[in-house]
């Protein structure tokens, strides 16, 4: 059983949620908090009324007082940018140091790189079908809220300005994409990975597609000093144990290379280097 989370002061999230509640597949069933609370065809969909989805970090303690026991939760979100241009993308959640989007400081969610893989993969390959070849897709570095520690999370975005997110065939998108996880149709074993000293929008889109590797946490270049816990953390908050980690050699200074090399090492993850 798998919980499907959206937020009705997110646009693009609303937009799913009542495509999901227009084709009837929505049943009521209670309200907590703030919350409401339905079954979804065998699972359960969250919709938070007031609060933005990525500050939803009491949706772990909701979790433990409901007698399900959910083996995921997808988030359907807006993505936004600095400099705005159309795009999908998925990502787990978590902070390297503050929590300024949401989140707890210093933590990650549990992230299983086999979901996250499998939903940018089927972005990339039905956005042509929905009329959005001008939507680019990405896998993004871990960053923002909420934090979930005990449940797998994976956020599902469409963006990034207003304009994207007011555009109905991306939540088509959306719909479909979430209706084939729930179904058991989206589907990756891949070797699960790491990534250490990217850009924020991951560069292994090739090595994705090709089915390499799938993807799980990412600390992005931006993230100074990379510390020893980091990378632990980034290992250990996976579902499935990577065994691999792409580090972009030339990004990263000696330090954080001799640091992520001997740790990497330690954890029995092969290092390659992307030079």
């Amino acid at each position: 059983m798998y919980g499907i989370v959206f937020s009705k002061v997110d646009v693009v999230s609303r937009g799913v949620f009542e495509l999901f509640s227009k084709n009837g597949y929505l049943r009521y069933r209670m309200s907590m908090g703030d919350y409401e609370i339905y079954d979804l065809r065998g699972n359960l969909a969250f919709y938070a009324l007031s609060k933005d989805i990525v500050y939803l970090d009491d949706l772990e303690e909701l979790l433990s007082k409901i007698p399900e026991k959910l083996q995921e939760l997808i988030f359907v979100s807006r993505h936004e940018m600095r400099n705005p241009r159309p795009m999908f993308t998925s990502h787990v959640t978590g902070n390297w140091g503050a929590a300024e989007l949401g989140g707890r400081p210093n933590t990650l969610s549990l992230a299983n790189p086999h979901t996250i893989t499998a939903f940018y993969r089927e972005l990339c390959r039905v956005r042509s079908d929905y009329g959005l070849n001008n939507f680019e897709c990405h896998v993004e570095a871990t960053h923002h809220g909420p934090t979930i520690e005990s449940i797998p999370v994976t956020f599902v975005e469409q963006g990034s300005s207003e304009k994207e997110w007011s555009i109905s065939r991306g939540w088509e998108l959306l719909y479909y994409v979430v209706n084939e996880f729930l179904e058991g149709r989206l589907i990756s074993n891949n070797e699960p990975a790491i990534s250490i000293g990217d850009l924020h929008y991951l560069t292994i889109d090739n090595r994705l597609i090709n089915g390499e590797a799938d993807i799980g946490h990412a600390i992005p270049k931006y993230i100074t000093p990379i510390t020893r816990e980091m990378i632990i953390k980034a290992v250990n908050m996976m579902t499935h144990r990577p065994v691999k980690a792409y580090i972009n050699w030339k990004a990263i200074d000696s330090e954080a290379r001799r640091l992520a090399t001997q740790v990497l090492n330690e954890l029995n993850v092969r290092v390659i280097k992307r030079m």
